[in-house]
This record gives structure tokens, sequence and C-alpha cells, in this order.
């Protein structure tokens, strides 16, 4: 995901493909949004955690996102550019501008550890409230593993890491390792397929992408009532 600011609000505005995740995360309790990745950031970036509540606006037209938002992500995310960097691209890829608009209404924001290599990663424990920190893992192959940098808290967590190509953003994987985190451990451990960033596409595999994105978008929107 892309970090955005709409106004002085911590946004993030997903394609409609990815309905099911936003109006999942508009529902949570809690979320939060790290900024712990140094490699694409700016000189006065500092590592950072909000901590807060989602609201999410339907922008089924694409005015708030094109209007708002389209520079910031032109910006700092590469790969968008080919869907919209010019208006007559825009228009080709219509379905593109649409967006899920997750505003985030921040309750506190706190210092976070700065992500360094594939050892780092973002440890979330649910302690009768949401706890997050970036944490050093030992080793990822660990049946139980044992992490340096973690908070005072326990119960179930989540450990996300990510790896992402530099500078052009065009592969960027995600993955996540549940169990339960008490004193520095993460146990009974539900490690992701791979953590290995996805291997360069071929011309074929990117064509195929982009449509399923496109398909996607047209799908939800058209489910809406947008299109």
């Amino acid at each position: 995901m892309v970090p955005l600011l709409l106004g002085d609000q911590p946004a993030i505005a997903l394609s409609w493909a990815y309905e099911d995740q936003a109006r999942a995360a508009a529902a949570s309790p809690g979320a939060a949004l790290v900024l712990s990745e140094p490699r694409l950031s700016g000189r006065a970036w500092t590592p950072l955690v909000a901590v807060g509540r989602l609201t999410l606006v339907e922008d089924g037209d694409g005015d708030l996102f094109t209007e708002r938002l389209l520079d910031q992500e032109l910006r700092k995310h590469p790969p968008a550019r080919a869907l919209a960097d010019s208006p007559l691209v825009r228009r080709e890829h219509w379905w593109y501008l649409p967006r899920l608009v997750l505003l985030l209404e921040t309750e506190q924001v706190e210092p976070v550890g700065r992500r360094d290599g594939p050892q780092d990663a973002v440890l979330a424990v649910d302690d009768g409230g949401l706890v997050v920190q970036t944490v050093r893992v030992a080793d990822w192959d660990a049946p139980e593993l044992a992490l340096s940098g973690g908070p005072d808290a326990q119960g179930p967590a989540v450990l996300v890491g990510q790896e992402v190509s530099v500078p052009d953003a065009e592969r960027w994987t995600v993955h996540a390792t549940t169990g339960r985190y008490a004193d520095g451990r993460l146990v009974d451990v539900h490690p992701p397929p791979t953590r290995a960033l996805e291997p360069v596409a071929g011309l074929l595999a990117r064509v195929r992408r982009q449509r399923a994105l496109e398909r996607g978008c047209v799908r939800a929107l058209h489910a809406a009532g947008h299109r």
C-alpha cells in the first residue's frame, strides 16, 4: 500500500479489486499505519507508527482520487505511472482511478524502528489493544522465532515483512507470519508460503496481471452500481 495524505489526514487509496480488504479494514476496531521502509523515503523522513480507526470513503467515480491523491501516488509509486500519468492514459485505464479511500482517524503517533534488511519486520500484538513495533528476527526458519526489539506485550500476533525492488517498486512481496507473542518470542508459528521477492515478470505475465486487476476493478464497480 502507498501512504498518502488527504489534507493532513493519513490515507490509503485501494483500487476496487481490493474491495473485500478495504471493507474488512474499515470494520476493524483499530489499525496501525507503519512507515518503516527507508529505501524509498525522502531526506526528512523518520520512521513512525500512527494508530487509530479507519473510515472508508467510496470514490466510485474517481474524482476524489484524481483531484487530491493521484499526484502523490504517481510520485511515490512508479508502477502507477504506466496507468495514470497522462489524460490519455487515464481515459484508457478509467477503472484504475475509482478508489476505496481509507482515512486514518489518528489517535496516537509513536516512533518506531526502521527496517534495514530481510531480518527486520513489523510485529503487531493484540494485547487488549493494538501494540506495534519493528523487530529483528534471529532465524526465520526456527520453529519458534526469537525477536529482538519487541514490545512489552503478549497475545495473538502477526509478523509482517516485505521485499521490494528499488527504485522501480515493480516487484513488491509482502509476507505475514502469525502466532502468539510473549517475552520476545513468537510461538505456534504459521509461516507464509514464501518470503522471497517475486521474480521478474515477463511480458505475458505483466499483461495477465494488469488484465486481472482490470477485471477485478470493473466487476466490483459494476456490482456497487458505480459504472
